[in-house]
């Protein structure tokens, strides 16, 4: 829940190599979009110890904490990517990544058999040293096949790989604050963080955000139609599925083909992708006191806006800190509530059936 007390002392630092610099300002983010999260601060030049620290630096791992509110958090682990020296200005500006980073760097052409998608993202994470929670998958994303295997990668980096897995499972993976990775479904939050609204009436508008805006994607909240077609050159027989999330009047339809997918792996596609497109009808954007408590895996819960109120997912959420405080910014998306995927054709057509609608040859 945001904070209602009003403002109190914070202060940030930048740990490295066993020693902690003050930082003048910076912003942490973290991300559940699929991609690495980010940091950048500013140290003091002069500081005892920082000029020596960071322009010999070779072991690059880092940590940004705060204290807020006397909570004494950190807000990313992570690898120093540049460093910056303004020999005027008097300052070091450092950049980095969270501990996603050696996924980015390492590339893998691997073949997996009979495995779910869970357990190869534990499986790569694991190789560069990366901890773990994963919520299994509800399907084998590397399938044996007679002799042969579904391809899930071919030279491309171990973050393409899970990309790919979590937009077949319909997950979202991030890194926590402590560089733990987590392979997480998208019912399974790890937390509620909820903003109260109160709307202007006989009173004046109240709200425990500094910032709250609402944006609607018209295109978004229609219905949304993903259709899958995929020929099965084992099977000889085409899969496919239509998975519809109901929306306002009118239909914006998605089709697409994808090769050598059985019907289950056709309907999984189809409802994940559905799902995604139809949760880019709202996005909020909210900015609260800085909060190191939330996390990107949390759902964000609107209370008193009426039309608006519903449960959102975490995209991003950034903490700018420093000298000057600490504000924490949240972007969340979703759909409208009530709006629930489903299939309008999950039972696949015989050989036959195909043939007479020309769908194969002879």
């Amino acid at each position: 829940m945001a904070i209602t007390s009003g403002a109190g002392p914070h202060s940030a630092f930048l740990n490295v190599n066993g020693q902690s610099f003050p930082i003048e300002h910076g912003s942490v983010e973290q991300q559940a979009k699929r991609k690495s999260g980010t940091f950048s601060c500013a140290i003091p030049l002069t500081y005892p110890g920082a000029l020596e620290a960071l322009t010999g630096l070779g072991q690059n791992t880092a940590t940004i904490t705060v204290t807020t509110r006397g909570m004494n958090e950190p807000l990313t682990t992570g690898e120093i990517d540049k460093t910056n020296f303004d020999l005027i200005g008097l300052v070091i500006n450092v950049h980095g990544r969270d501990a996603s980073a050696p996924l980015h760097s390492n590339k893998t052409s691997e073949k997996w058999q009979n495995k779910m998608g869970s357990d190869i993202v534990t499986d790569l994470a694991t190789r560069v040293g990366l901890k773990v929670q994963a919520d299994p998958s509800g399907l084998m994303a590397g399938k044996q096949l007679q002799q042969d295997y579904v391809r899930l990668s071919d030279n491309v980096s171990f973050s393409y790989v899970i990309h790919k897995l979590a937009e077949f499972d319909g997950a979202r993976w991030y890194i926590d604050a402590t560089g733990t990775l987590h392979y997480q479904s998208q019912d399974n939050p790890t937390g509620v963080y909820t903003l109260n609204y109160v709307p202007p009436g006989p009173g004046p508008m109240a709200a425990d955000s500094l910032a709250l805006v609402v944006k609607r994607n018209v295109q978004a909240g229609k219905s949304q139609s993903v259709s899958i077609k995929a020929w099965h050159p084992k099977q000889k027989q085409v899969f496919t599925d239509t998975y519809v999330v109901p929306g306002k009047v009118g239909q914006v339809s998605y089709n697409y083909h994808i090769p050598n997918l059985l019907q289950d792996h056709v309907s999984q596609h189809a409802k994940s992708r559905a799902i995604e497109r139809a949760r880019n009808e709202f996005t909020i954007e909210a900015s609260v006191p800085g909060d190191p408590t939330v996390n990107v895996g949390m759902d964000l819960q609107l209370n008193g806006t009426g039309y608006f109120d519903s449960t959102y997912q975490m995209d991003s959420v950034t903490h700018e800190i420093g000298m000057a405080g600490h504000t924490t910014h949240i972007t969340a998306r979703g759909a409208a509530a009530g709006r629930i995927a489903s299939s309008t054709s999950s039972t696949a057509p015989t050989p036959a059936e195909q043939l007479a609608a020309g769908e194969i040859a002879p």
